[in-house]
């Protein structure tokens, strides 16, 4: 999505029964801006989660290892 000419990616986390549980902005879509985004949900939802489920972009493996390494990560459609 672009804002005054500049792109800027919408993360979106959703939980088991399909409701938007929070979205975030920002202008990268790097390992530092998972793990910035990981630790908002983190830091709102106390609860750990069991599974996440994300698309294969390589950021969300290193926010994976680095923040929540026992949850399962599934990467599948």
């Amino acid at each position: 999505m672009k804002i005054d000419g500049k792109q800027h990616y919408l993360w979106r986390a959703v939980d088991q029964y399909g409701e938007i549980v929070d979205v975030f902005l920002q202008r990268r879509r790097d390992g530092n801006a998972a793990k910035r985004f990981f630790e908002r949900l983190l830091k709102t939802h106390r609860d750990e989660p069991r599974k996440i489920v994300t698309n294969k972009l390589r950021s969300y493996g290193v926010a994976h290892r680095e923040l929540i390494p026992e949850a399962i990560h599934d990467t599948s459609r």
